[in-house]
């Protein structure tokens, strides 16, 4: 028993001590002058000995906005976070890098990574709209110059203080852009304004040379504005304010396009087997088995990582005099999520014809370093081979026959009574029914017309429904009404006013959503009393809903409720919602 006690400590040792290390991250790589941007040190699996000290920085400055400690489990270890938060504001333009930092334990001495912060200018003010006091967009790319085919990293930074988002829109002629990875959220702020922060990302790839302009970017934004208080109670009510109303409103904001220079490719030292890759890469290359035979295949495995839009990486084509060759297998790895950083493998079979072959050729692959503005080759090999003649015996045909002829003769006569000769004639099996006369046939026949004719129902019906949104909200209301029902009838019954009337005005809203074809959330009555008058809804039905209104806002600091007149609620919201439809 203490020998498994023994076993169990050192083994709960060994799990806390795994995988200890600093990791230095930014909230974002890229902020303007005067913004806050998050920069936090996370010391996984050790106790630092102090404070991690971090060094001046002429331009930025950094101030201590505390720390936190995390515990995590998962795949049987114990993973505890010690994270220290600082904030880092820049005060003018540039790149800035913050070194790595060292930080001294009892377990030894840890330093992280440098990381780079792009400053750049901050957004001038706009006079005209208030819209920029709740959101605004920014388009950052990562560079104005660049080569045709040369990646351009863009970052598409949403700032938002409350409210609902689309996905951007943005022009870029000329260019070929990636698809948008999941969005980054931070925090970031700006005067006394606190915003989220969303970063979308892509790669930009031009495809021709010019002045070329990536951009304006557009999205379509709903804001959440705080609606001003225009009366106050007459009885002083210490609860009027706690409840805050917000006004949705559409709003499209844009950025402004950025321009880019691209520049073609240089003519000069271009190779004759380049095809077009532009990066930093590196290649790696093996040929197995080494010792064959004539006719038996060789695989050639050559991988190709770096910097560089990996998935236009391409093989040459391998013809090389006295080797049959095939197409290769190609499979690829992002290691980052615009695609730009990656593996990308390929498996090459080809096949010695005569053993006069001493090797396997040279492989060379061609492509563009933009940032040494030059041409550069990869090569591996040659690779030595041997290869054997062919042991297989040549056929020789026969001119003469024999003095075993007789004796030939009686063995092919013997081999012919054992042949099963055809058939001409169907026997017992002529009397048989035939199979597609039989009902079984038909119905099995039937199953992949009645599985077709069910598949095309199903899509039509799906696509009613996304040519439709009205009746697609109109189902989902349904639903949530016959689950709200009966769930209010059981609070009812058990006397829980909170809970009921939390429910009841939820569904309230669906429907008053649905009937004038808005959002629900932030739905009352002094709203949509005027729009439903329209609607041509009875006065009674619209009595009824301030009643309901009244009675939801009141219940949130006096939800005390007899079950009888729960029940009266949920009566008058069934009468609602009839008359609504």
């Amino acid at each position: 028993m203490i020998r498994l006690f023994v076993i169990n400590f050192l083994l709960l040792h060994a799990v806390s001590a795994h995988a200890q290390r600093a990791v230095a991250t930014l909230d974002r790589s890229t902020v303007a002058v005067g913004e806050g941007v998050g920069f936090s040190i996370a010391c996984e699996n050790f106790q630092p000995s102090r404070l991690p000290a971090l060094p001046t920085i002429s331009g930025l400055r950094i101030s201590n906005s505390g720390s936190g400690r995390s515990f995590q489990l998962g795949g049987g270890q114990q993973i505890s976070t010690l994270t220290y938060n600082f904030l880092i504001t820049p005060n003018k333009t540039g790149t800035y890098t913050i070194p790595g930092v060292s930080i001294q334990s009892n377990s030894g001495l840890f330093k992280t990574q440098p990381l780079k912060l792009r400053v750049v200018a901050a957004d001038s003010p706009d006079n005209k709209s208030q819209i920029s006091d709740y959101a605004f967009i920014r388009l950052i790319p990562s560079k104005d110059a660049a080569y045709v085919g040369e990646p351009i990293p863009i970052e598409i930074q949403l700032f938002l203080q409350n409210g609902r988002f689309n996905m951007p829109e943005l022009a870029a002629e000329g260019f070929n852009l990636t698809e948008y990875p999941e969005p980054r959220s931070s925090r970031a702020q700006k005067g006394n304004a606190i915003y989220q922060v969303r970063t979308f990302q892509t790669a930009a790839t031009p495809v021709k040379a010019g002045n070329l302009k990536i951009g304006p970017v557009k999205m379509d934004v709903v804001l959440k504005i705080r609606q001003n208080q225009r009366r106050r109670s007459p009885f002083n009510d210490p609860f009027e304010g706690l409840l805050t109303r917000y006004q949705d409103v559409p709003v499209k904001i844009e950025a402004k396009a950025q321009n880019i220079t691209v520049k073609p490719l240089p003519t000069e030292g271009r190779p004759d087997n380049f095809n077009g890759a532009v990066g930093q890469f590196s290649m790696t290359a093996k040929a197995s088995p080494l010792k064959v035979t004539v006719g038996d295949p060789v695989t050639i495995n050559i991988e190709l990582s770096g910097l560089g839009t990996i998935e236009t990486l391409s093989l040459p084509k391998l013809e090389w005099p006295g080797f049959k060759s095939y197409e290769p297998s190609i499979s690829s790895k992002k290691t980052d999520p615009l695609g730009l950083n990656g593996i990308k493998a390929f498996e090459q079979v080809i096949i010695p014809e005569n053993e006069t072959i001493k090797e396997v050729p040279r492989i060379e692959i061609a492509y563009f370093d933009p940032k040494a503005e030059n041409y550069k080759v990869l090569s591996q090999g040659p690779f030595a081979l041997k290869v054997n003649p062919s042991t297989k015996p040549n056929p020789i045909p026969s001119t003469s026959i024999t003095g075993n002829e007789s004796s030939n003769l009686a063995d092919e006569q013997q081999q012919l009574s054992e042949i099963l000769w055809i058939k001409y004639e169907a026997g017992a099996l002529s009397h048989a029914t035939p199979f597609v006369i039989r009902p079984a046939f038909w119905l099995l026949q039937s199953i992949p017309l009645l599985f077709f004719i069910g598949a095309l129902s199903w899509r039509r019906k799906k696509n009613a429904f996304a040519n439709n949104p009205k009746l697609l909200r109109q189902l989902q209301v349904e639903q949530i009404t016959s689950k709200t029902l009966s769930k209010l009838s059981k609070l009812a019954e058990e006397n829980k006013a909170l809970e009921f009337y939390i429910e009841l005005a939820k569904v309230l809203r669906e429907h008053l959503g649905l009937k004038l074809d808005i959002p629900s959330e932030g739905i009352t009555c002094d709203s949509i009393d005027e729009p439903l008058a329209k609607k041509n809804i009875k006065s009674e039905t619209r009595k009824i809903l301030r009643r309901l209104f009244i009675s939801c806002d009141a219940a949130s600091y006096a939800a005390s409720q007899s079950t009888a007149e729960l029940q009266e609620c949920l009566n008058d919201l069934e009468k609602v919602i009839s008359d609504l439809k």
